[in-house]
């Protein structure tokens, strides 16, 4: 059975309930324009989204905010080369308003995360209070609790890792990884519709907290990467598609626990889709993959 790599572009039709800058964003893509291309005029997106110009206009300012796009004078207004010349939170920002990532873009976000969480797991077993493992332990019981009533965990899962980075006591790291937390919600949620997943995650909760109770940062380590893998497993799954000649091909990483304290290897290449590259607005700017 064929998959495909990625959620299909947004159109006209299935973001008639989002907001408008969510809307804007469909619009463009569907149009497929490169960076540097300028954007329709402000009369013909109000006729084609159906709003008002003034409305455009307010949608407009908030993609130039998100260096999304720019306004040039007296010539118009251009998309951006998104990935060199706007910024992570733009794209967490746009993913709330209704734009999907790519599975590319998932999948670099997991190697980013997977750094960044190795460190705080780190300072969490060296800086974690009373306080700390008392709302670890609590989000444990409620994640119990809706799992018993075969509820999805999503929101409990974000609960959990905000708690165990905030036990870094450090505010920087919560509010850098919180955004990557924000980006993936959507797609845990759906990842955590099957509660086999669930109890899995549930379980591996339970040992990383007993490893930070324990001060134990090699044992916390190795289970934040081996956490990471199965919902990058998932995810693989997801995004293993057969190319045009017949092979099968996925675009996401394996995830490698370091050895020692060196976090060389942390993540293994795998082989990259070239047949079915993203939509022009998801890859605007994206550096290539080397191999």
């Amino acid at each position: 059975m064929t998959v495909n790599p990625q959620p299909p572009p947004l159109t006209m039709d299935d973001t008639s309930r989002k907001p408008l800058v969510a809307r804007l964003v469909a619009f463009i893509a569907d149009r497929r324009l490169q960076p540097g291309d300028r954007i329709p005029s402000e009369r013909e997106l109000a006729e084609r989204l159906g709003v008002g110009r003034n409305a455009v206009r307010e949608a407009i300012a908030r993609l130039t905010s998100l260096r999304v796009v720019e306004s040039r004078r007296k010539s118009g207004v251009y998309l951006r080369e998104i990935w060199r010349q706007s910024s992570f939170e733009a794209m967490v920002m746009l993913s709330g308003l209704g734009r999907e990532p790519t599975w590319g873009e998932l999948s670099e976000t997991m190697e980013v995360r997977a750094v960044l969480e190795h460190t705080a797991i780190e300072l969490a077993c060296a800086r974690r209070d009373d306080q700390d493992l008392v709302a670890l332990n609590r989000i444990l019981e409620e994640t119990e609790r809706v799992i018993s009533e075969k509820g999805n965990i999503a929101d409990q899962d974000q609960a959990f890792h905000l708690a165990l980075v905030s036990a870094t006591h450090n505010k920087i790291l919560v509010c850098v990884l919180n955004a990557f937390y924000e980006l993936t919600l959507p797609r845990r949620r759906l990842c955590f519709t099957r509660l086999q997943r669930a109890h899995i995650q549930h379980r591996q909760h339970k040992e990383i907290v007993a490893a930070v109770t324990a001060r134990d940062p090699a044992r916390g380590i190795k289970l934040i990467y081996d956490h990471i893998a199965l919902l990058g497993s998932y995810w693989r799954s997801k995004s293993s598609v057969r190319s045009r000649d017949g092979t099968r091909t996925t675009r996401f990483v394996r995830m490698v626990a370091p050895k020692g304290d060196s976090l060389r290897g942390i993540v293994t290449p795998a082989p990259v889709e070239r047949d079915l590259p993203p939509p022009p607005l998801a890859r605007a700017g994206a550096p290539r993959s080397r191999r």
